[in-house]
């Protein structure tokens, strides 16, 4: 079968509430939720405990407006970054199903794709209207890429496999250190829909199929997967630095070592290696590992980094 191409539509205008299809859609997606949305522009959606912020003498020094701003620019790039991801499952759904083999994998992707839908209405109401066309980083620019240009079976792999994987762990810390009950229950949710997804992945994976090229493209992919872990919280550095008017080398260090570098950034690398190492996949991961490519780069290393490419 040919490759359909899909364009994942990030820059889409999304009307959500002030849509005249928004009774439809929300009639469907808040029957699973006890709590209505309630958002608010000042709302702490997670603290600087939970980031830890609060380890930071950068942080400390801020006055509290200052303080503020930083941890709401900070919770800023997490729900972005949620936001796209969900709102990239509808292209990757859309494939999946006019790609599949069989009615029963048709259906599986568009009962998944009903389950994207459905979280990107629960996280839409907090999402400022200017972010909804305004994806932020590297990793939403890779995932849209992977969904256009792979066939399905790496998709399978590079989505289903490792990305609703590693979504486990996160949305599961999202919704442990979540302020805000409604958000907290969404997040509760996709987590059970994430689980589901996952382990559909796991059952659907095979490298039977993949050709000389599909590996490259593979390999190409989990390095960068792993190149985005190694640096650390590059997404929330960026939304600091900006806050604060620019960081220092020694300023961009000392907040990279409160957030948790390296040792929290191991610690996901060890999950993205094990979550990659599926069979037909051991010998690809083991040699990225033994290249250093689950070792995560010293915090001095880590500093540089963002410096010379923010």
């Amino acid at each position: 079968m040919s490759n359909i191409p899909v364009n994942n539509k990030l820059t889409a205008p999304h009307a959500g509430k002030e849509s005249s299809l928004h009774p439809l859609i929300a009639g469907k997606t808040r029957r699973r939720l006890q709590y209505e949305p309630s958002p608010s522009e000042q709302d702490i959606l997670w603290t600087a405990e939970w980031w830890g912020l609060h380890r930071s003498a950068v942080f400390a020094k801020l006055d509290t407006a200052k303080q503020h701003a930083a941890i709401l620019a900070c919770n800023r790039t997490l729900m972005n970054e949620a936001y796209f991801i969900e709102k990239s499952g509808l292209a990757y759904t859309a494939k999946m199903v006019l790609m599949a083999e069989s009615t029963d994998v048709a259906q599986l992707y568009a009962l998944i794709g009903a389950d994207e839908a459905t979280h990107l209405a629960w996280i839409e109401p907090f999402i400022d209207p200017v972010d909804k066309t305004h994806p932020r980083g590297q990793f939403l620019i890779l995932l849209s890429e992977l969904i256009e240009e792979c066939n399905p079976q790496m998709l399978v792999y590079l989505v289903q496999v490792i990305l609703e994987g590693w979504g486990l762990n996160h949305y599961r810390l999202l919704a442990e250190g979540c302020q805000n009950p409604a958000l907290t229950e969404a997040f509760r949710a996709i987590l059970k829909d994430e689980a589901l997804h996952h382990h559909s992945g796991v059952m659907l994976h095979d490298t039977s199929t993949f050709c000389s090229a599909d590996h490259t493209l593979l390999t190409d992919s989990l390095k960068r997967y792993a190149e985005m872990v190694r640096v650390g919280s590059i997404a929330a550095i960026a939304a600091l630095d900006q806050t604060l008017g620019g960081l220092s080398i020694s300023d961009t260090e000392e907040i990279m070592a409160a957030l948790g570098h390296p040792n929290e950034s191991a610690r996901k690398l060890t999950l993205l290696r094990d979550l990659m190492r599926k069979p037909g996949m051991e010998s690809t991961v083991d040699k990225l590992t033994e290249a250093g490519y689950f070792t995560p780069l010293p915090l001095a290393e880590a500093a540089q980094f963002y410096l010379e490419n923010r």
